[in-house]
């Protein structure tokens, strides 16, 4: 069943090369196709709970690898939330991407980055892992560089294939220390020697966790996501709901045991708090409609990455659920706002988009869901991390960040609202109507599905085990207090006041994208001249070789013309030499 699950895709995209000439109106149809019938195998899939599936791939002297999947209840959440956004985000693109030459190539890349995701999230050793790993770093880097015309989007695709390349190095490497110190790729292997530490073992997950903030976004990688933004929309929403940013998480997740047992939780802690900071305060200044959604993102992993470094899995996967809903609502309802102001991005220039119904009231409940209102999804994900903090700084802090947040959304949903809906030149008011009918459906599935994640929640058993007693009224009573400051200031400062500062220190202090991509020049600058001073050693160093070659040649080519036959000349070689050895012996 799961081998057939990895394929399902991968034919699909096969098809859609072939029918690519003959059929282009029935391509995308195909992609639609296989998300159906992949999300029914995952659906029968968990019939198989908890199994482990093996397929023999290649030997090497007396070792078998092999490709093992897993139906364990951490694979199954998240190959269902993939199985449940797939056909979403085809169905979405069929109005989004209507190019007629851009559909072989669109459609192809999504089936085969859909077929790595599925493989990475079935994986249960890091062979397989690390084939989806790949694969999902090449097919993000194609997606995300989709429209390479455009301004900014082929340097865009480059930043992030070039980082998560730092993270492939370090994870081959954990890979092999693995290998060499328990001779075996599976994940219960390593899970079983927690018990027994190596400090070569330590060495590999140390190299895992920043492996995983690479492709995760965490700092300091964490600027290829924002810039990502470049990509078609419907890739944006599968890349922060349910795909490859949630990778690492889902790779943590897994192994968090080891990690407990080797003390590097502190680590991810550390890491997620900083992401979050910057994620907030960057998302507080940008303009720009998707980069403040994908900065939302990079919150959202910092927060289940200061879960994990808490030690709870189950807080860090409730928010890990319920972000994949009210995110890719977000960003569809985002793509259609952008579709319909044909192309603008900015949240000063869209215009006002309240009259249109079907767009305005799925946005809402998006929104409230991120900022955490009850009963929505979002409440349950942010209360589960923030009662899961080990003390009462770190529960302050979150608070103060949820707080934070919610300004940072609210701006984004008033900025194009604080302005009069404006007139078409026929004087009849702009609408939002004219979309197509595949853009609207997912959206309004999606906005029944946030609401409906939360009640989940409600009976999941392991909530309790997060904090210990029900919900009670101070916490919902918090979260809404939480929420309505936000609501208010954000009204008063960008919907009233319409302030909306683009110079100044405060700007400054806040949008520190330059700052951090500034490094990164530095840091590339730094690492070519340590590269050339290298070049150059090994230059001078192969001409010191070269010149003592040719010297050697030359006293060879010397020597050489003693041999002209000369008997008389032999002897006189030969009596100098026994007096040069007697001098050296008497000496």
């Amino acid at each position: 069943m799961l081998t057939i699950l990895a394929i399902v895709p991968l034919i699909a995209a096969a098809l859609i090369s072939a029918a690519m000439h003959k059929r282009p109106k029935k391509i995308r149809y195909i992609a639609l196709a296989a998300s159906i019938i992949s999300l029914a195998l995952i659906i029968l899939s968990y019939y198989n709970a908890s199994q482990l599936q093996s397929l023999a791939w290649f030997s090497f002297g007396n070792s078998i690898f092999a490709i093992t999947t897993s139906t364990a209840p951490l694979n199954m959440v998240l190959l269902l939330i993939l199985g449940i956004m797939t056909p979403l985000i085809i169905t979405y693109s069929i109005g989004f991407m209507r190019v007629p030459s851009e559909q072989s190539r669109y459609y192809s890349e999504l089936c085969i980055f859909t077929a790595a995701m599925m493989l990475f999230a079935m994986s249960a050793d890091f062979l397989t892992m690390f084939v989806g790993w790949e694969i999902l770093g090449v097919t993000s880097y194609l997606l995300i560089g989709f429209w390479y015309r455009r301004e900014g989007t082929a340097e865009a695709a480059r930043k992030a294939i070039t980082i998560m390349l730092i993270g492939d190095v370090l994870m081959l490497a954990a890979m092999f220390i693995i290998w060499g110190t328990y001779n075996s790729f599976s994940f219960s292997v390593l899970l079983q020697h927690a018990n027994a530490p190596s400090p070569f073992v330590e060495v590999a997950l140390l190299f895992i966790i920043f492996a995983v903030f690479t492709k995760s976004a965490q700092f300091p990688f964490h600027e290829w996501l924002p810039d990502a933004m470049k990509g078609p929309t419907p890739v944006s929403a599968f890349l922060h709901s349910s795909t490859m940013v949630k990778a690492g998480i889902f790779l943590i997740a897994v192994l968090l045991p080891i990690f407990i047992a080797y003390n590097l939780l502190n680590i991810m802690l550390a890491f997620g708090i900083i992401t979050v900071i910057l994620a907030v305060t960057n998302a507080l200044s940008s303009l720009h409609i998707k980069r403040v959604l994908a900065y939302s993102t990079l919150e959202d992993l910092g927060l289940m990455f200061i879960a994990l470094g808490s030690g709870s899995l189950i807080a860090a996967m409730m928010l890990f659920v319920a972000q994949t809903f009210y995110k890719a609502l977000l960003f569809m309802c985002t793509g259609s706002i952008i579709k319909s102001n044909d192309g603008e991005e900015d949240l000063t220039k869209i215009r006002n988009w309240t009259s249109s119904l079907n767009i305005f009231i799925p946005t809402m409940i998006a929104v409230v869901s991120l900022a955490g209102l009850f009963p929505l999804s979002g409440f349950f994900g942010k209360v589960a991390i923030e009662s899961a903090a080990g003390n009462s700084t770190l529960y302050i802090a979150l608070v103060a960040i949820a707080f934070f947040s919610n300004i940072y959304i609210f701006r984004w949903l008033f900025l194009p609202l604080n302005k009069k809906e404006e007139k078409s030149q026929a004087g009849s008011t702009y609408e939002y109507r004219l979309l197509p009918k595949s853009m609207l459906i997912p959206i309004y599935v999606l906005a029944i599905l946030v609401p409906l994640a939360s009640l989940t929640y409600i009976y999941l058993p392991g909530f309790l085990s997060v904090k210990g007693q029900a919900i009670t009224i101070t916490e919902v009573a918090a979260s809404v207090a939480v929420v309505a400051a936000g609501l208010l200031v954000s009204y008063f400062m960008f919907y009233k006041g319409r302030r909306v500062a683009t110079t100044g220190i405060a700007y400054k202090i806040l949008h520190n994208n330059p700052v951090v991509n500034g490094f990164y020049s530095y840091f590339a600058a730094a690492m070519a001249a340590i590269s050339a001073a290298i070049d150059g050693f090994d230059y001078g160093l192969y001409d010191i070789f070269k010149a003592g070659g040719r010297g050697i040649g030359a006293f060879a080519n010397l020597l050489k013309r003693m041999e002209n036959g000369s008997v008389n000349a032999y002897i006189a070689a030969l009596l100098i030499g026994l007096i040069l050895i007697a001098i050296i012996l008497i000496v």
